[in-house]
């Protein structure tokens, strides 16, 4: 019997450290295993003792591309526990935020980490002399969606002016009619990237899987709603552990998400797949242009649905700012009284839904943390796809099947650093 091994170490633009190690004999794949190499972070343990107050400026501090949708679900997390509601101007301006980061992240993964795979550069920096219109483009869209973080955030990482019940301060109304007229401004920009795209040739791969996200009736949800997958569940965020299970793989540093014992598929596509009928006539209209067809169960296509939520956030955003123009921005101290209680928000992050589970005494003192990322929960997914991926790619060669399988983990556009919050783990490769 012949054993052969394929080891990717590391897997490459990717935010984080892992590798993927494939096992074959006498030529059939015998084992998928993706190791998360960056060691436990254990902020779900050094989280317990703070007040509540410091919970979401702590808690933020687990990704830097993701801060934003970390201190928003941990602070409505605190919110939900301590009793708060927040007005519809405070929730806007923490949509803008959010949407800052939409922009920056899909912008970042989408024309910088997966566009060389398709015209044949090794990075965004080769790609630069042959394709500098795009690489302009996007570093000019990476901007903008920093300063829509800066102007609603504070600053574009680690976020500083959302507060528990609130803001510690507010934009103006001249800054938000100015970001208002850059989004507008920057439509073309999009426009070009995504005309860019829809002449690339995509990999034909399929595998069903089912799809998470949550969903309003009302909106392309993001940032608040129910629990809801392709297969037909819909559920409370509250009754989560009912549903998706961890385990820690003994190989890895990360926990793994699973659905009635499978993987199951975060991020762009899975709120394409099950969101598309809120998409607004720009994001329409991408989707149309890119040839994609609902639902899809090819992986690959995440890459393309990044840009097709790029154009949903521009109209959002668009409306979100006319809404806030029209009210008084004034700034109002926010009231918040410690209490005992438990508190769950699930919203989504670029990269898929990110959950923040919190419970705290009657001092306001948190005395138990749960945190899922995105990542965490592709994380069986991953070995799934690769399973299903690699028959097909068997018999190039290795660099080739590598350079594939590459792009295959990329696809997801995994966070890997938000997936290390193990608190005990076995072993590691």
């Amino acid at each position: 019997m012949v054993t052969e091994n394929i080891e990717i170490r590391h897997i490459t633009r990717v935010e984080g450290h892992g590798s993927l190690y494939v096992t074959t004999r006498d030529g059939k794949l015998e084992d998928v295993k993706m190791s998360v190499d960056e060691g436990a972070r254990l902020f779900e343990a050094f989280l317990v003792g703070r007040e509540y107050t410091e919970v979401p400026e702590i808690a933020c501090r687990i990704c830097a591309i993701c801060s934003a949708s970390h201190r928003l679900v941990s602070t409505r997390a605190v919110e939900k526990a301590m009793g708060i509601e927040v007005d519809q101007q405070d929730t806007d301006l923490r949509k803008l935020l959010v949407w800052g980061e939409f922009i920056e992240s899909h912008i970042l993964h989408a024309l910088y980490l997966a566009l060389p795979d398709y015209i044949g550069h090794e990075s965004v920096i080769s790609a630069a002399a042959e394709y500098p219109d795009v690489v302009k483009i996007a570093l000019e869209l990476k901007k903008l969606g920093n300063d829509m973080q800066i102007l609603t955030g504070g600053r574009e990482v680690h976020q500083v002016t959302p507060m528990v019940g609130g803001f510690s301060a507010y934009p103006t109304h001249q800054d938000l009619e100015r970001m208002k007229e850059r989004i507008a401004e920057s439509r073309p920009k999009l426009q070009t990237a995504i005309d860019v795209w829809a002449t690339l040739e995509e990999i034909p791969f399929e595998r069903k899987t089912d799809y998470l996200c949550i969903r309003r009736e009302d909106e392309y949800a993001l940032v608040d709603g129910d629990i809801v997958t392709l297969g037909g569940l819909r559920a409370p965020v509250e009754d989560y552990k009912d549903y998706i299970r961890e385990r820690v793989p003994e190989y890895s540093f990360a926990k793994a998400g699973e659905m009635n014992g499978c993987g199951f598929f975060v991020g762009a596509l899975a709120r394409l797949n099950i969101n598309n009928d809120h998409l607004l006539p720009f994001a329409k209209k991408t989707l149309r242009q890119l040839g994609i067809k609902l639902p899809s169960y090819n992986t690959f296509h995440n890459n393309a649905a990044q840009l097709i939520e790029c154009a949903q956030v521009f109209e959002m955003t668009e409306q979100t700012i006319e809404r806030l123009l029209r009210s008084d921005l004034e700034w109002h101290e926010p009231k918040v009284v410690p209490r005992a209680g438990r508190g769950t928000h699930i919203a989504e992050a670029p990269r898929g839904s990110l959950l923040h589970s919190y419970e705290f005494d009657k001092n306001g003192l948190l005395k138990k943390a749960d945190i899922i990322a995105p990542t965490t929960m592709n994380y069986v997914n991953m070995e799934e796809d690769v399973r299903a991926f690699f028959p097909l790619i068997d018999s190039k060669p290795t660099d080739e099947i590598k350079l594939y399988l590459n792009r295959l983990i990329r696809a997801y556009d995994p966070c890997i650093s938000c997936s290390c919050h193990v608190t005990e783990t076995r072993g590691s490769t």
